[in-house]
């Protein structure tokens, strides 16, 4: 009975020692099946990711694109500086780069201390440092002091043609002006410089390091002259300061094609200090907000921003327009004594005592308003003439009488349809269901 209880339980444990045999190879199985997997199949996704922990990344500048003037005059490049960092766990001697950094720097002991003691991957000291300054801190050989090259915006010309460029923030990003609305084309595409460390963070000297070159930025070639606008600016100045104006716009442009030549806004403001007010402003008493509002003030272009009556600078479209439909001839002669009665309103010419006789030629050469009023006129006479006759031939108009004598004074007879106010209106109508019903157009 005790033989037969002891063969139980051996046979017992047997059996339970082989479940856990079989158990644990089909654990150990799934081990190596799994770490077959990720060695074969995952290496190289492990590989990146371990390679990425042991990486530490800086950034490098791209080179903005240039702005070039019509005549390949460099209008916006760029100059080269350093952006100073220190690693942290890199550092041996902490108190020496705080020293050297505050003397060579010009910061404070306290400003520096603060980022030379903060656990960081990296952490930035001051951006756009002069090179020369930049290589003298290099020349130190400071263990976890990085000394980048960078890339600041310049502008050769100081304030000329400042609120058409613009100019660029700290990060070398446009803020206004052409730097801001091509800036997809002139930012360029930064680069890296990647270092291997071990599980402290100290770089690892053998390893080296690995660059990924930026991509620079493209250069903008614009039409403006800056002959023409140097030139166009010492006018402006010279007017604000006869006419005591607060500002003198100039805008330049080719007859041809419509190119802008110049766009002088004046005062401007100097492009490589472009957070600095003018002298006469008092900064020291503003809030941030006025600050601000003045700063956008002295951004502001003039030229696009602003609206304005366009004035006798129209009268050479009216002139055109007049020649053009044969309206007037250049031969056509008019008289100008001084004014010109509209409706109940009396128009006085530039020159009060009038041009008297002139030719058409003359009158253009002299801005006369009169010559100008009487092409306008004749030009709406035409239109109605015109649109007499179209309405006629399609059938709209029946027992029609058109009375036409030659200019320089016209007045109309017309009726006008239910929808139409004036005859502008129903000329400029494009509804066939609107005629306008012209009666008579005779001398005055």
């Amino acid at each position: 009975m005790k033989e037969e209880k002891s063969y139980l339980h051996k046979t017992y444990h047997r059996s339970k020692t082989v479940v856990i045999f079989f158990a644990c190879l089909a654990v150990f199985i799934g081990l190596i099946a799994r770490l077959s997997y990720l060695m074969i199949f995952q290496s190289e996704y492990y590989t990146q990711k371990a390679k990425e922990l042991h990486e530490r990344e800086r950034s490098i500048k791209a080179a903005r694109g240039r702005i070039v003037d019509a005549n390949g005059k460099i209008l916006a490049d760029n100059k080269t500086v350093c952006t100073i960092s220190v690693i942290h766990n890199q550092l041996t001697d902490p108190e020496e780069v705080i020293d050297v950094l505050c003397r060579e720097l010009g910061l404070s002991e306290e400003y520096v201390r603060k980022r030379v003691e903060k656990y960081s991957s990296i952490e930035k000291i001051k951006s756009n440092v002069d090179k020369s300054v930049g290589d003298a801190i290099r020349a130190y050989d400071l263990d976890g002091v990085k000394v980048d090259e960078d890339y600041k915006r310049y502008y050769p010309y100081d304030s000329l043609a400042s609120k058409v460029l613009g100019f660029t923030g700290g990060d070398n990003q446009g803020i206004i002006g052409l730097e801001v609305i091509y800036e997809e084309y002139l930012q360029g595409e930064p680069g890296t410089i990647l270092t291997v460390t071990d599980a402290k963070g100290v770089e690892v000297a053998e390893a080296g390091e690995e660059r990924v070159e930026p991509v620079n930025g493209q250069d903008l070639y614009i039409s403006l002259d800056m002959n023409i606008q140097s030139y166009a600016t010492q006018l402006a100045l010279q007017t604000m300061e006869t006419k005591e104006a607060q500002s003198v716009s100039i805008l330049v442009m080719n007859p041809r094609n419509g190119e802008i030549l110049a766009m002088v806004n004046v005062p401007e403001f100097d492009l490589n200090n472009p957070y600095t007010l003018p002298e006469e402003i008092e900064s020291g008493s503003l809030t941030e907000e006025e600050r601000q509002n003045l700063l956008n003030q002295m951004w502001r272009n003039g030229c696009i921003n602003d609206t304005y009556e366009p004035g006798s600078t129209f009268k050479i479209i009216t002139a055109a327009a007049g020649l053009e439909s044969g309206a007037v001839k250049t031969t056509d002669t008019f008289s100008c004594p001084g004014f010109i009665m509209v409706e109940d309103r009396k128009i006085r010419c530039h020159k009060v005592g009038g041009h008297g006789a002139e030719d058409f030629v003359q009158g253009t050469m002299n801005s006369c308003k009169q010559e100008v009023t009487d092409c306008r006129a004749n030009c709406r006479c035409m239109r109605l003439l015109s649109a007499a006759y179209r309405q006629s031939a399609a059938g709209v108009y029946h027992n029609t009488t058109v009375k036409v004598l030659p200019p320089p004074r016209v007045s109309v007879t017309a009726m006008l349809p239910p929808c139409a106010r004036t005859i502008s209106e129903a000329i400029d109508s494009p509804s066939p269901k609107c005629p306008l019903v012209l009666l008579d157009l005779s001398a005055r």
